[in-house]
């Protein structure tokens, strides 16, 4: 019978679990996050036979979390995900690609509240309207758009297709 089972930890006891399982022949499974308000939610996922257990624990704004690749070496792509996506900072990673993991338009996208979207942010604000946005003159602007009038080609045969 499969065994799964969600253990609820505090971020402090994370290292010393991680630690446990490596001295006990478990493997590395899986870690992956969720933005829970302003905090992210950590899943860490550890398998012995048929078993699994998860661990769970919240990271605050700011707070690093021990590393778990220098004892599971695969861990590396889900400490470096988790950073590029959530914002949460691993201490001892491995192999950290420095927040180019994921090639994102804004710093952690999937929580806007952590310290490095607040920081890309505040810059943002802080930059002139003319870096930011680049207005082409209107007459440019009028000749690339269709007149609302004329009808838009719809190709109808492989041929109409093939020859554009």
């Amino acid at each position: 019978m499969e065994v799964q089972e969600y253990i609820e930890i505090s971020l402090d006891e994370f290292a010393h679990r991680v630690k446990s399982y490596k001295e006990s022949g478990w493997r590395f499974s899986n870690l992956n996050g969720s933005t829970v308000g302003n905090e992210v939610e950590i899943i860490c996922s550890f398998a012995k036979g048929q078993e699994l257990e998860n661990l769970l624990f919240l990271v605050k704004k700011g707070e690093k979390v021990p590393a778990v690749s220098p004892l599971f070496p695969s861990a590396f792509v889900g400490e470096n995900e988790t950073h590029d996506l959530y914002g949460v900072i691993f201490e001892g990673t491995i192999l950290d690609f420095g927040g180019k993991f994921y090639p994102t338009s804004v710093p952690t996208p999937m929580n806007p509240s952590s310290l490095a979207a607040e920081q890309f942010l505040a810059e943002e604000q802080r930059a002139p309207a003319s870096d930011i946005l680049q207005a082409a003159p209107a007459d440019e602007l009028e000749q690339r758009a269709p007149a609302s009038d004329e009808p838009h080609p719809v190709p109808v045969s492989d041929e109409e297709v093939a020859n554009g």
